[in-house]
């Protein structure tokens, strides 16, 4: 017979254990949550970027109040990825309102604005989306509207996360909703054909009808069964980590990205701190010359403070098998860029919560495979835009010379022959021709033509065709950047002030 599940057990108390957890509980009334790790050891200092659906996530799926969120994380939001420096392209933004930049953005003519917006107006400072411009100006996407009864939001943002208050607020909010937090280590797994029987720790043993994987890369649960693992056609394999002084008028509320030998830095800004990192191939690049790049690049960090971390990019070609489900690192990784990690893990967990409450907690093949396949299209996805950036890469050191040659999916070469045939294009489908079916869950096609173009992609659409931009449009996208910036300017808070006065009356 099927397995209904009425108990489970997660291992691993970081943040994609928790939400897990709490996704777990939440949609399947009824049912015994405990979370089993070792709540004394230091929370990881890396995972402190998000991706854009991580709103909706926290606030929706879990119904975690975003008011009580707000005052006791304290989150920096993020309105894009600043590529700063990326290859010596000019520096562009990857915003979270990509698909908003322009008054209307589900008619044809959008594409129309989008090759005039790029070809002409992007470097422009006076022509910059919402959230391009609350970078710039570094604000807050909160503004006051007393005609709207009080304070209202820009919702086109994700969060930068103080990992300590983050983790905190979840443990918190666990116990809060029953969960229960067991502050233990397991030392044995006892499997058997690929099903996990019981944990064990020094000094009692944990059964369950679903065992949760969330160890990160150890794998304490997912190593005991046969499971292929598909790597990625990535080198980086490893990050540095530090921290420096920031205060809160010198927020930048974006993610900062920077070129390096062997890799990119990232500039991270949250309240307490700038998290700084550089990722890194350990095969061009020994430990020693990357901590010396990596000190020398970033101000305000100190030496005998870097900690580092390595990764394997890939994932477990089945994340539910039997009675374990692996999520979080356990599960799979790209690598750090974009942000991605913390968002799909979440919403994994979510996928999964949401399919056991849907099947009455039944967990049979079939419903392992659907999610099985879910997230093996969730990876894929992620890597085929992860990949983009490496494919219009440039510079001249091995790796950067290297690492263009990376294998891109047949969904992604679809992609780029279809701008260079068409130039941007809002409505195109990209597997509506292809054998592949696979769906990219994360990126529209437009986002990957927007990253493309500002990172030199030509288009034989606009290189051989006279191509005009009409007048009436040029007038509607002008008039609306230029509202765009007054708007910003006027209205929306710095974080200084939403973090005192406003922020404790939010």
């Amino acid at each position: 017979m099927p397995d209904q599940i009425d108990d489970v057990v997660v291992v691993g108390g970081g943040d994609s254990g928790l939400i897990a957890a709490l996704a777990i509980a939440k949609m399947n009334t009824g049912i015994d949550v405990s979370v089993v790790d070792d709540f004394g050891a230091d929370v990881p200092q890396v995972g402190k970027s998000t991706f854009l659906a991580i709103q909706h996530i926290l606030h929706e799926n879990l119904d975690i109040d975003e008011q009580t969120f707000v005052s006791e994380v304290k989150p920096v939001w993020k309105a894009s990825v600043y590529f700063r420096d990326w290859c010596g392209y000019p520096a562009f933004h990857y915003p979270f309102d990509q698909n908003r930049k322009f008054p209307n953005p589900d008619e044809r003519d959008t594409n129309e604005g989008f090759y005039y917006y790029y070809d002409e107006l992007y470097n422009s400072a006076d022509h910059q989306s919402k959230c391009e411009e609350l970078v710039a100006q570094g604000k807050s996407p909160w503004y006051f509207a007393p005609r709207e009864g009080g304070t209202r939001k820009y919702d086109n943002v994700a969060y930068h996360l103080n990992t300590e208050r983050f983790n905190t607020f979840l443990r918190d909010l666990c116990l809060d909703r029953g969960i229960s937090l067991i502050d233990d280590e397991i030392v044995t797994v006892d499997a058997a054909n690929d099903r996990i029987q019981r944990l064990r720790s020094r000094n009692r043993a944990y059964e369950a009808d679903l065992y949760v994987d969330a160890t990160g890369f150890s794998r304490v649960l997912k190593r005991e069964q046969s499971d292929d693992f598909r790597e990625f056609d990535l080198p980086l394999d490893t990050a540095l980590n530090a921290r420096a002084d920031c205060s809160l008028k010198d927020v930048v509320p974006a993610t900062v990205i920077d070129t390096g030998e062997a890799g990119w830095f990232w500039q991270i800004d949250t309240y307490d701190n700038r998290d700084r990192g550089y990722v890194y191939a350990s095969d061009y690049l020994s430990e020693a010359a990357a901590r010396e790049e990596f000190v020398a690049h970033c101000d305000g960090i100190d030496a005998d403070d870097v900690v580092t971390y390595e990764f394997t990019s890939g994932y477990h070609d089945s994340a539910w098998v039997e009675n374990c489900v692996a999520i979080g690192n356990a599960q799979g990784f790209v690598e750090p860029l974009q942000s991605t990690g913390l968002t799909a893990n979440a919403k994994a967990s979510v996928t999964l919560a949401t399919l056991l409450s849907g099947h009455g907690r039944v967990a049979d093949e079939a419903i392992r495979d659907r999610y099985n396949e879910w997230v093996r299209r969730t990876w894929e996805s992620i890597y085929d835009f992860i990949s983009v950036h490496y494919g219009y890469a440039d510079g001249d050191t091995e790796f950067w010379t290297d690492v263009q040659s990376l294998d891109l999916s047949p969904r992604t070469e679809l992609l780029i022959e279809d701008f260079d045939r068409h130039g941007f294009d809002t409505h195109v489908d990209p597997v509506a021709h292809s054998d592949d079916h696979d769906s990219l869950l994360f990126f529209r096609p437009l986002n990957f033509y927007a990253l493309m173009r500002n990172m030199g992609a030509t288009s034989e659409f606009y290189e051989t065709h006279d191509f005009e931009v009409r007048e009436e449009t040029r007038r509607a996208v002008e008039s609306h950047y230029g509202e765009i910036s007054d708007d910003v300017a006027d209205h929306y808070d710095h974080y200084e002030f939403y973090h005192g006065a406003l922020g404790q009356q939010f």
